[in-house]
């Protein structure tokens, strides 16, 4: 902020002053905001959010989301791309704190703070390498339970994103051989291996440009269901509606 603690603490009591009752509770070095604090925040927050956002038009957006989203997003304009965070709560901070503009994600909990759109749904499909010793084609449940496997590290409610998405109830822990950060990655992995991987269905054609097998996977599986998150604030604000629709058209 680039002000010192001696004036940020002389603005608060002149504030105080002004308003005639306490802001803050000092507690040791922590500062707790008095109820009055928060209904005189409440009153003032709107035209504090009009205000930012007329400062901030100018600025390049951010813009978080998965690799299989980023790909279609890669001719907006003034805007930095940056894949998804490990974890809905990563997410949900940048979003509140302002180190991000808008996320893509899937997204398991909610909160009030923040508008969610669902904006595009994809399944999971399956990849292998062209000569894999045992699948060609198409793949059993049972050559699926057999294999080795190459996943993501990104886990929902402690699951993995078979086992998450998943309709069918998978009998015994899969044959984790690897562990990547990315669906590029996995593709990479199983090149030249007997291993298998699920990757969203977006990223097909990079796994086919890969010399690939793309196929579906052997049991019933829920889609992927990407929304589009943003803070409230931004709900009226012009500029960033104008992003919004274009992510949108962009994924239809």
């Amino acid at each position: 902020m680039k002000v010192s603690q001696p004036a940020i603490s002389a603005s608060i009591k002149r504030l105080e002053e002004y308003l005639g009752y306490q802001l803050f509770i000092r507690s040791g070095r922590n500062l707790t905001a008095t109820t009055s604090a928060q209904q005189f925040y409440q009153q003032v927050v709107s035209i504090v959010d009009v205000v930012d956002n007329a400062i901030d038009s100018k600025k390049q957006f951010i813009v978080t989301a998965p690799e299989s989203i980023l790909l279609k997003l890669k001719h907006l304009s003034n805007t930095q791309l940056i894949e998804s965070g490990d974890t809905e709560e990563k997410t949900f901070n940048d979003l509140r704190m302002r180190t991000i503009d808008l996320a893509i994600d899937n997204i398991t909990q909610k909160e009030n703070s923040f508008c969610f759109e669902l904006i595009h749904a994809e399944p999971l499909i399956l990849v292998c390498c062209q000569s894999h010793p045992d699948i060609q084609g198409q793949i059993t449940t049972e050559q699926y339970r057999q294999a080795g496997h190459v996943v993501m590290n990104l886990r929902r409610h402690n699951m993995r994103a078979v086992e998450f998405f998943s309709q069918t109830p998978i009998l015994r822990e899969r044959d984790i051989k690897m562990q990547v950060s990315s669906p590029a990655n996995m593709m990479l992995a199983v090149q030249g291996t007997p291993y298998v991987a699920a990757i969203p269905a977006g990223l097909s054609h990079l796994a086919e440009s890969l010399h690939l097998q793309v196929l579906p996977l052997p049991f019933t599986i829920r889609d992927i269901e990407y929304h589009m998150i943003y803070h409230k604030r931004f709900i009226k604000d012009p500029v960033h509606k104008a992003l919004r629709n274009t992510i949108k058209e962009s994924l239809i």
